[in-house]
């Protein structure tokens, strides 16, 4: 018989540890990827501007605006993190539990 209850085991264990390879993977080059700081970074400097300009011509509704992006961009980052930090958390899931099937069998 091709498919005995050890070879399901084995396979679904194979199957866990790819997928956690594959988290672990795609979590740690979330958080080491550091897509959206100079991205902030610009912001940061183009905002500084725009608030140095509301001061001497009264634009207080842009330098506001800006403001509100620049917090918008760092809860995105912030976000990304957290997103990366799940994605390692269920590679490592995966990967116990494939050992742990694989102990049983």
């Amino acid at each position: 018989m091709f498919i005995s209850p050890q070879n399901l085991g084995i396979a679904i264990a194979m199957t866990q540890f790819v997928l956690g390879v594959v988290f672990l993977i795609a979590g740690l080059r979330k958080l080491l990827a550091r897509e959206f700081v100079p991205a902030a970074k610009a912001l940061a400097v183009q905002s500084a501007r725009i608030g140095q300009k509301g001061l001497k011509e009264d634009i207080s509704m842009i330098s506001q605006s800006a403001a509100q992006l620049l917090d918008s961009v760092n809860r995105m980052v912030r976000t990304s993190s957290g997103v990366g930090a799940f994605l390692i958390i269920v590679g490592m899931f995966f990967l116990v539990s494939s050992y742990y099937i694989v102990r049983q069998a």
